[in-house]
């Protein structure tokens, strides 16, 4: 079972970068060298997160990428929501077209509640705490 999608996976390793270098715009293929992800596919990655609000994008010559808000304001959650969406644990918490059985279902609070762990954890998790353990692993 797959939670984390590699592209999500691309994302987190590109704003952890973009987190580790403050106040900096980064070319999206001096990101894409560094995480070694390829740099048209992340380029698309970085337009979700422009469009979230998340990122920056500056035009030109010394044009690239930065963070729009402190590292620390950006959680592991919101990341990988904007790439995969909600995060939901199974189809029977999507509304009207999930599972019909759901209403009696004896794993739905389960469910649920193993979700809103997951969630929980993810969102107490952000950017600066990612590149603080990265620094502190490499001193």
């Amino acid at each position: 079972m797959e939670i984390i999608r590699r592209n999500t996976e691309y994302a987190i390793r590109a704003l952890v970068h973009l987190a580790a270098h403050p106040g900096t715009v980064v070319s999206a293929w001096e990101i894409a060298e560094a995480q070694d992800v390829p740099v048209e596919f992340l380029q698309k990655i970085l337009q979700k997160f422009v469009k979230g609000g998340v990122v920056s994008s500056h035009r030109g010559a010394q044009g690239g990428f930065s963070l729009s808000r402190e590292p620390g304001q950006v959680s592991l959650l919101e990341i990988v929501e904007v790439m995969q969406g909600k995060l939901a644990m199974n189809r029977c918490f999507l509304g009207h077209d999930g599972c019909p059985r759901a209403p009696g279902c004896p794993l739905k609070q389960n469910w649920l509640q193993l979700e809103q762990q997951i969630a929980g954890r993810m969102a107490g998790i952000t950017l600066e705490e990612l590149v603080d353990q990265i620094r502190a692993k490499n001193s």
